[in-house]
């Protein structure tokens, strides 16, 4: 029974966290923009952000796993957010709210890999599958509640007053989280550094980052392409987003709770960085909304393969003393990715239009699936690595293929 409140309040917090994130992110690019009056400045304080966040889940996951004390690490965090949620409210010019953002960009560090590490128990992948679905499902709750919330306040600052909330709700939940005689009282030796851990997962911490640049890319000009060339309206807009991450959180929660073996998890993430191209490459030739609905599906079936089974095999891999720092490191190269991918994005946009971003994007995706799949014909021998090489070489081959067609 303690074990079931236990996951319960893992669920619980993984939903908070990312219901706080879904109620601000909407409105932070216009506080930013109608405070600074300048696009690059907004784009600054976005950097900022993922700057301070990356270099916030790799130091704060290290250092949970040097001391041992994850449920410390995610109570430090949740509070700590909370007030830097809150402090958005003060902001009133652009450096303000540049301090306020890089604050954020540390505080939402610091609990992130000692969330995950607590999440995960050795041959039990559906706990983390089922922990982490609800992050999507938060990520839902939370945009569709901050909307309401302006609309009928014409009020940021309400939502900004929701996020911090919601982060002190969660705060208050993980007061509850069961602390372990081993985690709580003993120190635990961590021998690999960081940089050992980079190079140990280097290929599925470069894959997962090629096809997040990639899918960066496409998000920061996806909005402007929705509304003004597909000129799909507001309610359209959000079922669209709606419908990625309830996939996400229906699929997560059914097909990857099931995943056991190590030889299908490698499986997935090339089917997932596969499927990502596939979905950049609809998004490149679709012209209605009903053609979007589709992609948006495969979406969250490829996210969800990508990333939890880029978590399962870093948590598989790790020692007890490196699970936070091994997932940190995923949730660094994610922050590092979509402020490159934005860059990117927005240069491809303004010199090639913004079909061109998604085309890139999709080749970005299956460079990604190249990857992984050497990466997995490195670690298989015998009949079992021949006949998944033919599988991939098979998939290239109708990837290229259809690329021929679209182009052509």
């Amino acid at each position: 029974m303690v074990d079931g409140d236990h996951n319960i309040r893992l669920k619980a917090l993984n939903l908070f966290e990312n219901s706080s994130l879904g109620a601000s992110v909407l409105f932070i690019p216009i506080l930013a923009n109608t405070l600074t009056g300048s696009y690059m400045l907004v784009g600054m304080i976005a950097a900022g952000y993922g700057i301070t966040q990356a270099f916030s889940y790799a130091y704060f996951g290290r250092v949970a796993d040097r001391a041992g004390a994850m449920v410390r690490f995610v109570r430090l965090g949740f509070l700590a957010s909370s007030l830097a949620f809150f402090a958005h409210v003060l902001a009133y010019d652009g450096l303000t709210l540049m301090l306020v953002r890089l604050a954020a960009g540390v505080t939402t560090g610091m609990y992130a890999g000692a969330m995950l590490a607590l999440s995960h128990d050795k041959g039990n992948n559906g706990k983390l599958a089922g922990v982490v679905s609800f992050g999507s499902l938060g990520w839902l709750m939370g945009t569709i509640a901050s909307s309401m919330v302006q609309q009928l306040s014409n009020s940021y600052a309400l939502a900004f007053i929701l996020a911090g909330s919601i982060f002190l709700a969660g705060f208050i939940t993980s007061l509850g989280l069961k602390v372990g005689p081993a985690v709580s009282k003993a120190r635990i030796v961590v021998g690999s550094s960081l940089l050992h851990l980079a190079r140990k997962n280097c290929r599925i911490y470069a894959s997962f980052m090629l096809r997040h640049v990639g899918a960066a890319a496409t998000w920061s000009i996806f909005p402007i392409f929705l509304n003004q060339e597909l000129r799909l309206n507001s309610i359209e807009l959000g079922s669209i987003y709606a419908l990625n991450a309830l996939t996400q959180f229906l699929f997560m929660n059914t097909v990857m709770k099931r995943v056991r073996s190590d030889a299908n998890t490698h499986m997935l993430i090339q089917i997932g960085v596969l499927l990502s191209s596939v979905v950049f490459l609809l998004y490149y030739s679709s012209s209605t909304y009903m053609h979007i609905i589709p992609a948006q599906i495969l979406l969250g079936i490829s996210w969800s393969m990508l990333y939890l089974g880029s978590l399962y095999i870093l948590l598989n891999r790790s020692n007890d003393g490196e699970k936070a720092s091994s997932t940190a490191l995923l949730e660094s190269s994610m922050s590092i990715s979509i402020i490159i991918g934005s860059l990117v994005g927005g240069i491809v946009a303004e010199f090639a239009g913004l079909r061109s971003v998604m085309l890139l994007s999709s080749l970005l995706c299956f460079a990604s699936f190249v990857i992984t799949v050497n990466d997995w014909r490195m670690r298989m021998r015998g009949p079992m690595s021949i006949k998944l090489q033919n599988i991939s070489h098979n998939l290239s081959s109708r990837y290229a293929r259809m690329l021929k067609h679209l182009t052509s």
